[in-house]
């Protein structure tokens, strides 16, 4: 049984250079030649088999070896970047979090009876065939494949092995000089060109001897050792006029190879431990932790909301107060700032899936991701990967037509999936965008009808963007067939059950023939948030601030009838009003109209859809703390949640969504 100190240390890591490797991958398919995303990538494969190594996974470090090998014959440009090779390390990406979820299961315990001997011969296989032809072409250019005793004397091969550093590579060079005079000064500026960017081991004739000499040198035979890729340490040498490279050979030994896989398996050892606890300006936290950090800090910021309401009139009291608020703001930011984390982090995970069923669905699919630094509370976006998914799923399923039936229509062939994230104030916004077929509003309504949601007669009284929303009913789907990718009709109302847990809200534009997007608005938190307190014969209340457009005062009569509804028009626009009494107490609007005084009404938002709710009376604005109604009321219509006011009483949080519904 492993530590568990370590072994959650294992964990949280491999999840990091999985994504790495994920994200690096899908991005070499795209741009092979990406020099930062190969290394990238590479080291992402080293330090997962170094890890894995230190904490004795047998499997997992041999796979991570063969695919950090390979990805070394990339950076070396030594193994084209293709489709095929893509595939292999997509698939060995696959195993590598299958180990990783097996040893989680199984306690830290690399399980017994998992056989990856296919795939690593698959993986040797490919390397052995890209080696072949590489010797091939090398063979049929002229060059030879060096054989390591070329020149080199026993003493001279061990002195090489041991001269040798962890990360450079030992080159075999032949440089043949122009016939003309001054060969010995080319010679001489070769090589000392050489030991600008390498370790000169031994070169015939020897440096000293040309110094000495005068004698014409025609040739150069040479070995040095250099941690420049191949391409990088030929192109040192090209600068120099003159001199012509007719073989270059990277010097490879079986034996030399087993010596260093034994030294480098030790060094990662050290070397995983060192990086493990070395100063570091990030910490990991258990998210369970800051939970519980602001769980305090919430009881902190009613404690002082409580004694700002009490009628003390004391000076010292009224010091205290300002620094009280001060104190408490600062670390009501601090703790936001650390549960903050860019939604890049979610949205890492979704290439790949757009590559699988693309490819499986035989769509042509431009995947582009846009606001991946947009930063969302933790416990939101834990929450917020099961959704994403069902609407991208959604997108390439329904969405995107095939190729054949977009160029048809006059499309391009490739559809397009845009992923977007964008803060609005002190809302969250993310759209899932695609150029598809669109929704045909008309067949969403005939549906809505046959299942009985609505009448002919009030489905001709709803707006478009209405009929829209019935997508979201439970059990309904417009998919002409079943497939395992979606239209079995379920997955659109968790959707937006999940959304409206999380306090967002969801909806749809669609065009028929140009595409649809879906957009969530979220709370940037749901922690703590500011609030307008009203009162409703008299009972406190609160409004999340962020559903409030503005706050106002009519007279009765300016309350305005429109087919049947009371309305008030502000600004040219047709607001419905509706009384928060008639919901939360026993006074319907009726009794407000008749009122000599002018009545108290907070414009509500939710979306893109307003409603005036006309209350007894406007308190203040006050940061609250948002404290669930648990499982049991989490339902309650009308209401999101509860809080604590200054005089200890709880306070309900209104839903907007359910009022403007």
């Amino acid at each position: 049984m492993q530590d568990n100190g370590y072994l959650d240390m294992f964990f949280d890591e491999a999840k990091e250079y999985v994504e790495t490797l994920n994200n690096g991958i899908l991005t070499l398919e795209n741009n092979p030649g990406d020099k930062e995303t190969i290394d990238a990538v590479f080291r992402a494969a080293h330090s997962l088999k170094g890890m894995a190594a230190t904490m004795g996974f047998q499997n997992l470090t041999e796979l991570t070896h063969k695919m950090e090998n390979m990805l070394d014959r990339v950076r070396e440009g030594k193994l084209e970047v293709n489709t095929e090779f893509i595939d292999l390390l997509l698939q060995g990406l696959d195993n590598i979090q299958f180990l990783v979820e097996k040893i989680r299961e199984n306690e830290g315990a690399e399980p017994e009876g998992i056989n990856l001997e296919g795939f690593i011969q698959e993986l040797a296989n490919y390397g052995q065939q890209a080696a072949d032809s590489e010797a091939s072409e090398q063979n049929s250019s002229g060059e030879t494949a060096d054989d390591f005793s070329f020149n080199l004397t026993q003493v001279e091969k061990k002195e090489l092995v041991k001269v040798k550093k962890d990360k450079e590579r030992i080159y075999h060079l032949k440089v043949v000089l122009d016939e003309q005079d001054f060969q010995s000064v080319r010679a001489f500026m070769v090589l000392k060109k050489i030991e600008e960017v390498a370790q000169l081991f031994k070169s015939t004739p020897a440096k000293d001897e040309i110094e000495e000499s005068e004698a014409a040198v025609s040739e150069l035979d040479v070995y040095a050792l250099s941690w420049l890729p191949a391409g990088e340490f030929k192109e040192e040498l090209a600068e120099i006029s003159g001199a012509e490279i007719t073989n270059f050979t990277e010097i490879e030994s079986l034996e030399m190879e087993k010596q260093n896989q034994e030294s480098d398996s030790k060094s990662l050892h050290a070397e995983h431990k060192v990086n493990s606890f070395q100063s570091s300006s990030t910490v990991r936290v258990d998210i369970s932790k800051l939970d519980t950090l602001m769980n305090m800090v919430g009881e902190l910021l009613i404690n002082k909301t409580r004694l700002q309401s009490l009628d003390i009139q004391k000076s010292k009291f009224n010091e205290i107060i300002p620094q009280l608020d001060r104190v408490t703001m600062e670390l009501h930011h601090i703790v936001m700032q650390i549960r903050m984390v860019p939604v890049g982090v979610m949205f890492s995970r979704f290439p790949r899936m757009i590559r699988d069923l693309s490819n499986k669905m035989n769509k042509e699919i431009d995947f582009v991701m846009e606001g991946q630094e947009t930063e969302l509370d933790r416990s939101i976006i834990d929450e917020l990967s099961d959704p994403l998914t069902h609407l991208l799923r959604n997108a390439i399923d329904h969405g995107i037509e095939k190729p054949e039936e977009r160029k048809a229509k006059g499309k391009d062939e490739e559809g397009r999936i845009e992923l977007k994230a964008y803060q609005k104030g002190s809302e969250i916004i993310i759209e899932v965008t695609d150029d598809g077929a669109g929704i045909d509003s008309d067949i969403i309504g005939r549906k809505a009808v046959e299942k009985g949601i609505v009448g002919e007669e009030e489905l001709d009284q709803l707006e478009r963007r209405e009929i829209l929303d019935f997508v979201f009913h439970p059990g309904f789907s417009t998919a002409a067939e079943v497939t395992d990718v979606s239209g079995r009709g379920v997955g659109m109302d968790i959707v937006r059950n999940v959304v409206k847990k999380l306090d967002g809200q969801i909806s749809i534009d669609s065009e028929l023939g140009k595409g649809s997007t879906f957009t969530i608005s979220l709370p940037l938190t749901l922690a703590i948030t500011q609030a307008l307190m009203i009162t409703v014969d008299g009972d406190t209340f609160a409004i999340p601030l962020n559903a409030v457009s503005e706050t106002l005062t009519i007279s009765p009569e300016n309350i305005k009838k429109v087919r049947g509804k009371d309305v008030i028009v502000l600004r040219e626009n047709t607001i419905p009003l509706v009384s928060a009494s008639e919901i939360f107490g026993n006074k319907n609007l009726d009794s407000f109209k008749k009122s000599d005084s002018d009545l108290s009404v907070v414009i509500l938002k939710s979306g893109d859809r307003y409603i005036g709710l006309i209350v007894e009376e406007l308190l203040n604005q006050q940061e609250i703390v948002i404290k669930s109604l648990g499982n049991y009321l989490q339902d309650t219509e009308y209401i999101s949640g509860a809080t604590i006011i200054g005089d200890g009483d709880v306070a309900l949080i209104i839903d907007v969504r359910d009022i403007v519904a």
